[in-house]
């Protein structure tokens, strides 16, 4: 039996040689985390298989060498056979996830029932994608019912988790469209966005966002989730956290002063907030970082 673990924040599925689906080698793994704070994710790879990641909503970003990888709802992150990576300070930050672990065409004939050529094709499809896709909130559903086939279906339901599984990968390989806005309006949400990340400490209303960009705060809320996979509210936190990290590698700082320094008005919701989106509370994660550096 393939095994796996349900509640309403985690589901799993690994592949085994028995049970209902031992004939999908494909797949090697599934699952489905919703994170409502920081959980670790480590430095991990998967020898002869693809990893491709969606983002349901929030957002999360991914170490792959040195070079970080932001991914936001609507959005897949990937990576190839053998390659270390993990999350963003090795946690991965509040979101809801789907990723599957996929065995890459080329180790295995016969994948997905392709004849040879066009196993090839798909194969080299796969190892030039781009590492961030963008897809849609669309992409959700045949993750959805490949999870549902995979929960409660037969041996008879085999044709579907195959067709589920190569909806998903096509949703990689020929994304739709994406809605462009127009270029004065995108301009401006870009010239924000720059601005957020300029004065993270400052405290904005999604009114004053709003009138800066020239749009009513309903569209304003809208277009920032389109353009960020978020609210606002949970952009500038991520902010704010990202410039803790930076404030709190200095010597002479102090977790307080950083605090402060950041707008909040107490020391305790920033070491709250902190832990929620890094996965430590401030103290430790510096002491963490001190330690790797004297390592």
């Amino acid at each position: 039996m393939s095994r796996g673990k349900t509640d309403s924040a985690r589901w799993e599925h690994e592949w085994s040689a028995s049970g209902a689906f031992a004939g999908f080698p494909e797949l090697e793994m599934m699952g489905y985390d919703r994170l409502t704070e920081a959980t670790p994710l480590s430095d991990h790879r998967h020898e002869r298989c693809y990893e491709f990641v969606y983002v349901e909503s929030r957002r999360v970003t991914w170490e792959v060498g040195d070079a970080l990888y932001p991914s936001h709802a609507g959005q897949f992150f990937h990576t190839k056979p053998g390659e270390w990576h993990r999350a963003r300070f090795r946690y991965m930050e509040p979101s809801i996830i789907w990723w599957i672990i996929v065995v890459d065409p080329a180790e295995l004939p016969g994948w997905l029932g392709f004849g040879e050529a066009d196993r090839a094709r798909i194969g080299a499809a796969l190892s030039v994608l781009p590492r961030i896709v963008t897809a849609d909130l669309r992409a959700r559903e045949p993750f959805a019912k490949l999870r549902g086939v995979l929960e409660h279906g037969t041996a008879d339901d085999l044709f579907r988790a195959r067709h589920y599984l190569l909806d998903i990968l096509l949703q990689l390989l020929d994304p739709p469209a994406a809605r462009q806005l127009p270029l004065d309006l995108r301009e401006a949400m870009l010239r924000l966005s720059a601005d957020l990340e300029a004065e993270p400490e400052r405290r904005w209303t999604n009114k004053e966002l709003a009138a800066r960009v020239g749009v009513s705060e309903s569209h304003f809320y809208r277009l920032f989730q389109e353009l960020h996979g978020q609210s606002p509210a949970s952009y500038v936190d991520r902010l704010r956290m990202a410039r803790a990290c930076e404030l709190l590698r200095r010597p002479e700082s102090s977790v307080t002063g950083v605090a402060m320094d950041l707008g909040y008005k107490t020391s305790q919701h920033f070491a709250t907030l902190f832990k929620k989106y890094v996965g430590a509370s401030p103290t430790r994660w510096r002491s963490a970082q001190d330690a790797d550096l004297k390592n």
